[in-house]
């Protein structure tokens, strides 16, 4: 959708999301293929249907924002945003305005899969904590034994993907969150004191931050292919198909 932006053709969907897609769509066939069942079951299994599509868009849409934030990025090439040219402030603004929202929007999506996965195992972690995120459900699943060969997966990507993970989850808290006194002085502190040093404005490191962008885009991709693959094998084999 906004590649049209760079004047290029749209998105055709490969690699690691080309595989997330497709496991959404095999499991969003597999429970249409389901028989009959009671209705408190029917209900559940329309919100899975709904969150699981919702997941699909979610992912297209963290793509194009990654997609811009690497493309804008590519116009900037200054140290500092004072010696820029007004064309690359502007480059400079959109990419910092398509990266926060990738980050933003990536958090969201992992958080949309532990609101999935605590709906689909019933794992009620709301009780213990109100509002949960997708690393709560993934100590949620290891405390109780649920889903164990699927949970063991999701772990080792946590692990893998850590340095970067915790890298961007503190500049998502940053964002979106609300500061303590504290922090905020600190913050400030630091801020002024190179601002006072150097008299001008650091440009964000844009190839680190898009490198860990990237790599937490990719255990995204990875979390959901796994997640909707190990469903549908899991079903199939209580069923015997």
């Amino acid at each position: 959708m906004l590649r049209h932006l760079f004047g290029e053709p749209r998105r055709v969907d490969d690699g690691l999301l080309l595989d997330a897609s497709r496991a959404i769509e095999t499991y969003l066939e597999h429970l249409s293929k389901r028989s009959p069942q009671e209705p408190r079951e029917n209900v559940k299994t329309g919100r899975l249907r709904l969150l699981s599509k919702g997941l699909g868009r979610a992912l297209d849409e963290l793509e194009q924002s990654i997609f811009c934030a690497a493309r804008y990025g590519e116009g900037v090439g200054k140290r500092f945003v004072e010696e820029m040219t007004e064309e690359e402030r502007d480059s400079y603004h959109r990419h910092i305005y398509f990266y926060k929202n990738a980050f933003i929007r990536l958090f969201a999506i992992l958080d949309k899969i532990g609101y999935f996965l605590n709906e689909l195992f019933e794992l009620e972690t709301e009780k213990v904590k109100e509002r949960f995120s997708y690393f709560t459900v993934l100590r949620t699943m290891h405390q109780r034994g649920v889903g164990a060969p699927l949970e063991q997966t999701l772990f080792e990507m946590k692990q893998q993907y850590k340095p970067q993970m915790q890298r961007l989850r503190n500049q998502r808290n940053m964002e979106i969150h609300w500061l303590n006194a504290d922090l905020l002085d600190d913050l400030m502190r630091t801020m002024e004191a190179r601002q006072t040093r150097e008299k001008r404005t650091h440009v964000e490191n844009i190839e680190d931050n898009m490198a860990d962008l990237q790599a937490a885009y990719e255990m995204t991709c990875k979390v959901v292919t796994s997640v909707f693959t190990y469903i549908v094998g899991h079903d199939r084999g209580k069923s015997g198909r």
